[in-house]
């Protein structure tokens, strides 16, 4: 990890601007990456997490504590004989323990999503005994001793562990490799919320948040249902977003007593389909007016915030089959997380995986078929949006000038940068915000890039060079 070399900075007069009223200021900065941070080593998991939160500056991790993983006898087709709540009945916790006490001494925020696979024995006729089948109909009941056991474990109560303050139900059970049959999955979704809800707030630390969804974005049969129509059957909504009783279980529907709303807003980059069921981050506050819709309907108890989750955008190289350019994506992720930051009921953005899953034997398209959305190759080598992730910028034209606006991740409190236009001299010193925000106008219109600085003046390094 080298200090990149020199650059940055402006022309003219200086005028640094307050973010707008609507900014999110307090976005989390999440990071996920399964493979780098649990099935490693514990070495590796370190020098995986101090690269994330001290050279890259995110501050909260998302972790997929899967079921299967930890469960006892998962590949059996009847259940064990185990205490289902006791937390120390599980064998497979050694290396989220491992992972949270590690990223607890970092100050790094966790969310931990509990979710599948299921074992074969929580499913429907232990059908889940393969990838085709698996989380056939997954047991609810099962689930909830399953959820109650993973927020008793990190309560702040267990065996010397550190309290997790946000817990997410399940992920994408809108997309078929989650949950099945996908025509029956917003009846079981209900289901697993309705019965882990009040098994996570029996069992986990005081002032316990949860959030529901983790909505797979785009609709596209037979892989997935369409975000719209899962939240309308989930929360038995008709057409038009209003209350109904009809669906299977609808007369008895709970009202979900929910904190928050997590999303995966992945999708086209450029624009929402319009005959398409797509949720992606340009549609993010149409989710948010189906969400205020629902809880009109009383399927909400209160105003549900939104949380990005999971999100990245593939790079070719190394997937030949996606058009995105290195330097694309490097350019796009710092400008969906501008877009994010407008938006103040989206409270996270995120980037899922260090490292790219690497090539898979077979076909093109098998070879592919993983997430390319890595700052880091598969081999380790630094892409174009390993520094953008760590030095975000984002150029617009104002009149005949332009608005620079980016963030210094790494870091804490006020940072320092110095803005400069391609073929101009350094500009003076501007403090960030003390999430390391800042926006700056320039009189001139041109290429922009940054160095910046943290308090005591040290360079941190530089972001990529923007274009309006």
């Amino acid at each position: 990890m080298r200090t990149l070399g020199l650059l940055v900075v402006v022309a003219a007069s200086v005028l640094l601007l307050p973010a707008p009223a609507s900014a999110s200021r307090s976005m989390w900065s999440v990071f996920e990456d399964h493979n780098a941070l649990v099935r490693t080593t514990p070495a590796k998991r370190q020098q995986a997490l101090e690269q994330i939160r001290l050279h890259m500056g995110a501050d909260t991790l998302r972790i997929e504590i899967k079921w299967n993983e930890v469960a006892p006898l998962p590949s059996r087709r009847s259940k064990p004989a185990f205490d289902a709540t006791n937390p120390a009945a599980y064998p497979g916790f050694f290396p989220y323990d491992d992972l949270i006490l590690r990223a607890r001494s970092l100050g790094m925020r966790i969310i931990v999503t509990i979710t599948g696979d299921a074992p074969r024995w929580a499913t429907a006729g232990g059908r889940g005994r393969s990838f085709a089948t698996a989380n056939y109909k997954v047991n609810s009941g099962e689930y909830s001793r399953f959820a109650g056991a993973v927020a008793r474990r990190y309560s702040g109560r267990f065996g010397g562990l550190p309290a997790v303050h946000y817990f997410t139900v399940w992920n994408e059970p809108n997309h078929r490799n989650f949950l099945k049959p996908t025509s029956q999955a917003p009846r079981i979704y209900r289901n697993l919320v309705d019965a882990a809800l009040p098994a996570i707030k029996r069992n986990g630390p005081s002032g316990v948040r949860i959030f529901v969804g983790e909505l797979a974005p785009v609709g596209r049969a037979p892989i997935a249902m369409g975000p719209k129509e899962f939240l309308r059957k989930w929360l038995c909504l008709n057409r038009r977003l209003r209350r109904t009783s009809s669906g299977s279980g609808c007369r008895r529907f709970k009202r979900i007593d929910a904190h928050g709303f997590a999303h995966h807003p992945y999708g086209p980059t450029e624009r929402v389909p319009r005959k398409r069921d797509v949720i992606n981050m340009l549609a993010i506050r149409t989710l948010a007016t189906y969400l205020d819709r629902a809880r009109r309907a009383k399927r909400f108890t209160r105003k549900l915030n939104i949380y990005n989750t999971e999100f990245g955008l593939q790079s070719n190289p190394p997937d030949r089959l996606v058009s995105t350019s290195l330097s694309r994506q490097a350019a796009l992720i710092n400008e969906k997380e501008e877009y994010a930051y407008r938006y103040s009921r989206l409270k996270s953005h995120s980037q899922y995986l260090l490292y790219d899953d690497p090539a898979r034997p077979g076909s093109l398209r098998t070879k592919w078929s993983g997430f390319q959305t890595g700052l880091r190759f598969a081999n380790g080598r630094q892409k174009t949006s390993y520094n953008a992730y760590r030095f975000p910028i984002v150029v617009k034209r104002r009149g005949r000038g332009v608005y620079v606006w980016g963030r210094v991740r790494p870091g804490v409190g006020p940072r320092y940068v110095r803005v400069q236009r391609k073929g101009g001299s350094l500009g003076p010193r501007i403090k960030t915000d003390p999430r390391g925000y800042f926006g700056v106008r320039r009189r001139i219109s041109g290429r922009y890039r940054f160095r910046a600085y943290n308090a005591q003046g040290a360079v941190l390094g530089t972001s990529r060079t923007a274009r309006p």
